[in-house]
């Protein structure tokens, strides 16, 4: 520490002293907790920014064979298709179905809420050649936009049997508004 701050420091009456060192306290509280919010809040705007974009493009997509009616401008807009976590597991042993991968088993997991949204899990575990996984998660991806990949294991399948099949963990959450149903 410096001389001449410590001789000031030493010079200082007590209750200065004391105001100085609960100043000093407080700003770096402060600090703290401005770091300490200001991840979680980044990360609440922007799942809330996919939401929405997510209900919008879901709004914004006609039915097939359909001319959408002009929406008036006062109305507002639908809300986006959650899947239910039956017809998800339905969706997704359709699609790997096509892409060559055997599901095994399929298992609704537990629901919680986070940031705002209600995110139900669903555990499935599968095998088949990586270049068909690669596909099958790819079809997951993209037609399932309110479900999300929260994990995913890829390992060599036990026997060795060849051929270059892999045994895959694949955990989905579907999210959705924590108001709704």
């Amino acid at each position: 520490m410096n001389e001449r701050l410590h001789a000031a420091l030493a010079a200082l009456p007590a209750r200065q002293l004391n105001l100085l060192c609960v100043g000093v306290v407080a700003i770096a509280a402060m600090l703290a907790w401005t770091a300490g919010l200001r991840g979680p809040l980044a990360a609440y705007r922007q799942q809330r920014a996919a939401l929405t974009a997510l209900e919008l493009s879901a709004a914004a997509v006609p039915a097939r064979g359909t001319v959408p009616a002009p929406a008036p401008a006062h109305a507002p807009a639908p809300p986006a298709a959650v899947p239910a976590p039956l017809v998800l597991v339905a969706e997704v042993s359709r699609s790997a179905r096509l892409a060559g991968v055997e599901v095994s088993s399929a298992a609704q997991g537990a629901e919680r809420s986070v940031a705002g949204l209600r995110q139900q899990v669903i555990d499935i575990a599968a095998t088949g050649g990586y270049g068909d996984i690669l596909a099958w998660l790819d079809d997951i991806e993209r037609t399932q936009p309110a479900a999300g990949i929260v994990q995913l294991g890829l390992h060599a399948r036990d026997g060795g049997d060849g051929g270059g099949r892999r045994k895959v963990t694949l955990q989905l959450a579907i999210y959705a508004p924590a108001d709704r149903p």
